[in-house]
């Protein structure tokens, strides 16, 4: 399955590739799905997911940066149609109203009359989830400076030369890269599970390239390599981190195949095809000067993802509760009705 993210939490709060993802002119028809908590909106997506999959369709998931088991939207390229959750913190209306976009509200299933008796308790649930929500991303928010001083501190003494020229040699050995377009997708996620991230693009990879990380000098080799594939015109995804967006962790090379990903641990330094060694791009002597306040900011920065990580909890547990109350007040048989019709809408006149 192809799983990608669209959105992510990050240092300057939610950050959404919604508009780049569900770019209106690039599909024939977009359904645009509202209402609550426990709706069934990610259900509603994953089955019309499997139904196309079954029918032989490509699909692409956009998971949910909070809660990775859950779906933002789905995309299936082939047919021009997408699905897409269109409440906060990602919420989207129509651009095209009826001529593309089509609203699904499946608050329409709900039984008003007891949402209403259960207004007391909801509410206090929903501001208690978005303070916990906030104060995640005050967390983040510090998380990224920290990550800022590792990147100021190496570039310092990073040798920008060496790299350059072994960012060439890499390009020297392409045989079927090809030009186009760049396009968006965050692979990882900071969220109550803590880091997440999605083995979609390493699936796809005919190679995959790891470098290796001490202290963020690997994000410094591959904002070196991105600029220069990017000035070549190669196409490619580019996967921002999901904290500080000016760091990217992976780039994937079309034509080539070929993943080039900060690689997080041993085992998947030992899995790649090839490793790149940041460590070469560093002047060794000044690295040494600093590398207590280095290893300070590393620390820092692993402590205070933590809060977060159990702020992202916090506000899990509250929407789970929510889930709770709304979910036995809809009505799942309209819903079934109404995801039935929309199966029939998309596939009648495609085997």
């Amino acid at each position: 399955m192809k799983k990608f993210f669209a959105a992510a939490n990050t240092e300057h709060g939610f950050r959404s590739l919604f508009d780049e993802v569900f770019t209106p002119d690039a599909f024939r028809r977009i359904y645009i799905l509202k209402g609550g908590p426990g709706t069934g909106k990610s259900t509603l997506m994953s089955e019309i997911g499997s139904v196309a999959q079954a029918k032989g369709y490509d699909v692409e998931y956009i998971c949910c940066s909070s809660d990775p088991d859950s779906l933002d939207g789905i995309v299936i390229s082939e047919l021009a149609v997408a699905f897409l959750d269109g409440t906060s913190p990602h919420t989207t209306d129509p651009i095209y109203p009826g001529a593309v976009e089509r609203i699904v509200d499946l608050g329409n299933a709900f039984d008003f009359d007891l949402l209403e008796k259960k207004k007391h308790e909801l509410i206090p649930m929903i501001r208690a989830k978005k303070e916990a929500y906030r104060a995640a991303y005050r967390f983040l928010s510090a998380m990224g400076k920290m990550e800022k001083e590792q990147d100021e501190t190496l570039r310092q003494m990073y040798l920008e030369e060496k790299a350059h020229a072994a960012v060439g040699r890499l390009i020297a050995s392409f045989q079927n890269a090809v030009k186009g377009g760049e396009r968006k997708r965050y692979i990882s996620s900071i969220c109550e599970a803590g880091y997440h991230r999605l083995d979609t693009l390493h699936g796809q990879a005919k190679k995959i390239y790891a470098v290796t990380d001490k202290n963020g000098t690997g994000y410094l080799f591959m904002n070196t390599l991105y600029q220069r594939l990017h000035r070549e015109g190669f196409s490619m995804t580019i996967c921002p981190c999901p904290v500080t967006e000016e760091r990217t962790e992976a780039i994937f090379l079309r034509g080539e195949e070929i993943l080039f990903v900060i690689s997080k641990d041993e085992t998947e330094t030992a899995s790649a095809d090839k490793i790149i060694n940041s460590l070469r791009f560093v002047d060794q002597a000044k690295l040494a000067s600093v590398k207590n306040r280095l290893r300070f900011a590393g620390k820092c920065r692993a402590f205070i993802r933590e809060g977060a990580v159990s702020c992202f909890a916090e506000a899990s547990a509250w929407h789970a509760k929510t889930e709770k109350i709304y979910g036995a007040c809809v009505n799942f048989s309209e819903i079934d009705r109404m995801t039935g019709k929309i199966i029939d809408e998309i596939f009648a006149n495609n085997v």
